[in-house]
């Protein structure tokens, strides 16, 4: 079944990720508008632009289709698309495809992630989509994934303020979504640090290549076993435990009171 999609992504309206999801949507019948940002926004985040304008510019993609180029933040990209491009309605946001997965701890960091979540708070269904990093990737095959989602997307009933986040491995070995856990686990990163004079030091953060075994059933996991992966997120939660134990409960006196 044909629907409207806003498609949005971090790595810019240029990048290869976002023209083939275009071209393959469009094929499979999809009612396909763009909204990216200008150029690269790695790591973004949920970052909005406040007190600035920000631009946004009709240019023609390599797909050879015309979309919105935003100067913003990924999540200014889906905002300028749902606000401007929805007439006729928008039935699903697809951020991606990234050209690097967007797994566990680094959802947090994800701007392809945030675009998405951007969109489910103001209230769109939203997908964010994110490939192995490999060379050359094989978009046809990531195309076919993309329209699958899009076209089982309505029959999964996925909950108003819940995002998608699907992860695609390199090598696939089951023909079928696993519905998982982001890893708990922070990321193994470090800093690489060099003094520059008494008062000042330059860090470099990089991440490490790390052999630690990851818990079953998380989607590092999951993503070393060739599975495609889709986590359901919430962007606004609390810890409901902390919540039940501790509501209605006198909190103790303030300082002064």
């Amino acid at each position: 079944m044909s629907v409207r999609i806003l498609l949005t992504n971090d790595d810019g309206i240029m990048a290869e990720g976002l023209n083939a999801a275009y071209l393959a949507l469009k094929a499979d019948g999809h009612d396909v508008v763009v909204s990216a940002p200008s150029g690269e926004r790695s790591g973004s985040s949920h970052a909005v632009t406040l007190w600035r304008p920000i631009i946004v510019k009709k240019v023609l993609m390599p797909s050879g289709a015309y979309g919105q180029s935003v100067s913003g933040s990924p999540a200014d990209a889906s905002r300028m698309g749902f606000m401007l491009l929805n007439e006729p309605k928008i039935d699903l946001v697809i951020s991606g495809v990234n050209n690097d997965t967007n797994l566990a701890y680094d959802v947090n960091y994800s701007g392809t992630v945030g675009a998405a979540l951007e969109a489910t708070v103001a209230g769109f269904p939203a997908v964010a989509i994110s490939v192995e990093k490999e060379l050359p990737y094989d978009w046809d095959r990531v195309g076919k994934i993309v329209c699958r989602v899009a076209d089982l997307y309505k029959g999964w009933d996925i909950p108003e303020g819940v995002t998608l986040n699907v992860n695609i491995p390199q090598k696939i070995s089951a023909d079928e979504f696993f519905w998982v856990s982001p890893h708990h686990a922070t990321p193994y990163d470090y800093l690489e640090q060099k003094r520059l004079d008494s008062e000042t030091i330059e860090c470099v953060r990089y991440r490490e290549k790390s052999e630690r075994l990851h818990p079953q059933e998380t989607d590092v996991w999951h993503l070393t076993q060739g599975h495609i992966t889709i986590s359901p997120l919430i962007p606004v939660g609390a810890h409901l435990a902390t919540l039940t134990r501790l509501s209605g409960k006198d909190p103790g006196a303030f300082p002064g009171a």
